[in-house]
């Protein structure tokens, strides 16, 4: 019961804030990644500038922004680490390949969801697909090595 309420929370935070950094190593990494999260950003930051330069409200364009970062932010870093460690916890799974495997690819796979990409990827997106996959497996890896060890407590002894 302490390990529902302490460790595994513990772990998935300690996950979660790695995944910060890994999302930081990647961007050095991978030039499309880089684009991604800095020339998101910076476009924009000059979108909002030009809306309120014409004299625009950029409060509505801003909200709908953030709105969107906000769901991609708990699809790359909160939701897969939450949802392997709920599932590590109720199927007893102790593997770190599996917990990473599937943590890098519910991050992979989540934003492509949620923005509902319905054609085939272009070389750029391949690559920031397979840069989500690397954070997130590095991400498993690391509630792993916090909690997964011991993933459900230890099994009845069998008679």
């Amino acid at each position: 019961m302490l390990r529902w309420l302490l460790l595994i929370p513990f772990a998935c935070l300690v996950a979660m804030g790695m995944a910060l950094i890994f999302l930081a190593m990647a961007s050095f990494a991978s030039p499309a990644v880089a684009m991604l999260i800095g020339g998101g950003v910076e476009r924009l930051v000059d979108l909002l500038f030009g809306l309120a330069d014409r004299g625009i409200d950029p409060a509505p364009a801003a909200q709908a922004a953030f709105a969107l970062i906000g769901k991609l932010g708990l699809a790359i870093v909160v939701m897969p680490v939450a949802l392997v460690a709920v599932g590590s916890e109720l199927f007893r799974l102790r593997s770190a390949l599996l917990q990473s495997g599937l943590t890098g690819l519910l991050t992979a796979l989540l934003p492509l969801a949620m923005l509902r990409l319905s054609r085939s990827p272009s070389p750029a997106e391949i690559q920031i697909i397979s840069g989500l996959f690397l954070v997130g497996a590095a991400t498993g890896f690391v509630y792993w090595l916090v909690a997964g060890r011991g993933a459900g407590g230890e099994r009845p002894a069998q008679p």
